[in-house]
């Protein structure tokens, strides 16, 4: 296969990473942080355009890489144009909720899921493979075709939705199965593959790797059974079944916590910021978890918990995997696969650690923000994440300059 990881779809992402920054605080001026079409244009731009722009792209080197699996022909080449494919129309459907233009919502959501589509009938190939070896092999395949399947299902209901919108189909559709939509696409898409992948990446993040692996396989079973059941309560209206998905993901997110903060406390690698961000995402499950409990109960703060999730629990995780896996990602494009410089060597901690504080400041003023309703805090929540945003760029840009990594 090509290359690494391909960079195009990369930049594309953490573009939108960018812009992301600037329509929340747009948002926050409006005064109006409640459920609105601009609002969900922001969480696609994070969610969709940034995260999940990332992840496919990631994927194209994790999926032979963990498996250890050769994948060559038309699959590799298409799963590499789906993801540039999807790179543009995610962002473009972005764009038709904050316009609320219906049929670009309609176009958009067409063209991403038919990118999602031909992408998870590429990926079947290395998985099929995988599903000849160990039962170590066997498991990681079977959890990479779920969270694939997770993501096709969560965006044929996205689509649907955006064809209810526009009056093609019944709006019937939109009782009750947008919050299902929101739950198997963090809950269960991202969640889990953060979770997943993060089972292999801890160890080149902190140098040591897991020694309670029942923790990862009852918190990743929970997460899952959890994401299930709050699914299926929000979709067909009852709590009870709501409160216990909320429980179970609760669960899910305490074990998960436990076993990342194991890990970091053994950590070898001096490079602490993603260690720490890691610990913080860790955390920020937790919270996040607690909130759609409270949700379940009928607290209004299902846009803080929604926040919370994406920005403070899946972001700090990326941003952790960033400051490390995508550090190398630039290191081996400018100086080849065998090289070996480690990021912390290569990146200006002063920045790393501003990134970091900056990013933490705003998961935690904008998921206050919008609990209290307070536009003033969400906007300085979008103030500093750009700042982070901005740190961020300005460290990867030093990388690329530095004598270090020149080939």
């Amino acid at each position: 296969m090509r290359g690494w990881i391909p960079p195009l779809p990369l930049a594309c992402g953490m573009a939108s990473f960018g812009l992301s920054w600037i329509a929340l605080f747009a948002l926050a001026r409006t005064g109006q942080l409640g459920p609105s079409m601009p609002a969900l244009a922001w969480v696609h731009l994070v969610a969709l355009a940034w995260i999940t722009t990332v992840a496919l792209a990631v994927l194209l080197h994790a999926i032979p890489g963990f498996l250890d699996v050769e994948w060559t022909g038309w699959g590799a080449g298409a799963a590499r144009a789906c993801t540039i494919v999807f790179a543009f129309a995610s962002p473009t459907l972005a764009v038709g909720f904050w316009c609320r233009a219906p049929w670009l919502l309609e176009a958009a959501g067409t063209v991403a899921l038919g990118a999602l589509a031909v992408y998870a009938v590429a990926i079947a190939r290395p998985l099929a493979s995988a599903m000849r070896g160990d039962r170590t092999a066997r498991a990681v395949a079977r959890a990479f075709a779920f969270v694939v399947v997770l993501l096709v299902v969560t965006a044929s209901l996205g689509v649907a939705f955006a064809y209810a919108l526009g009056g093609r189909l019944s709006p019937a559709v939109l009782s009750g199965a947008p919050q299902a939509h929101a739950l198997l696409g963090i809950g269960g898409w991202l969640t889990l593959l953060v979770a997943g992948v993060s089972a292999r990446t801890m160890g080149p993040i902190a140098g040591v790797r897991s020694r309670l692996p029942a923790l990862h396989v009852g918190g990743s079973s929970s997460l899952l059974a959890g994401t299930l059941v709050a699914a299926y309560g929000a979709a067909t209206v009852s709590t009870p079944t709501a409160f216990a998905g909320a429980v179970l993901l609760t669960i899910g997110a305490l074990l998960f916590a436990i076993d990342v903060v194991d890990v970091l406390v053994r950590a070898r690698v001096a490079h602490r910021p993603p260690q720490l961000l890691m610990a913080c995402a860790a955390g920020w499950a937790v919270a996040a978890a607690g909130l759609l409990l409270t949700c379940a109960l009928g607290a209004p703060l299902a846009e803080a918990a929604i926040y919370a999730a994406l920005i403070g629990w899946v972001g700090s995780a990326v941003v952790a995997h960033l400051h490390h896996i995508g550090v190398r990602v630039v290191l081996t494009s400018l100086r080849g696969d065998d090289d070996e410089t480690r990021p912390g060597n290569v990146l200006d901690a002063r920045l790393s650690w501003s990134a970091l504080g900056l990013y933490q400041l705003a998961a935690l003023a904008g998921t206050i923000a919008l609990a209290l309703d307070s536009p003033v805090l969400l906007e300085s929540a979008a103030c500093a994440g750009g700042l982070a945003f901005l740190a961020m760029a300005a460290n990867l840009a030093g990388v690329i300059r530095s004598r270090a990594v020149r080939a």
